[in-house]
């Protein structure tokens, strides 16, 4: 469980780069950024199949 001031430093505070198309938005990460599967894994919750 994280505090709303802790989730957004580590979760909503993401550099990256969106890539929108007709069909589908792509968020590309850095490598190095620490927290990109705990980020991955609260998209893939949010995101209805």
């Amino acid at each position: 469980r994280m505090s709303p001031s802790n989730l957004r430093l580590k979760l909503i505070k993401v550099g990256a780069v969106i890539i929108r198309n007709t069909r589908r938005i792509r968020v590309l990460m850095s490598d190095s950024y620490p927290y990109k599967t705990a980020l991955s894994d609260l998209v893939r919750r949010l995101v209805p199949n």
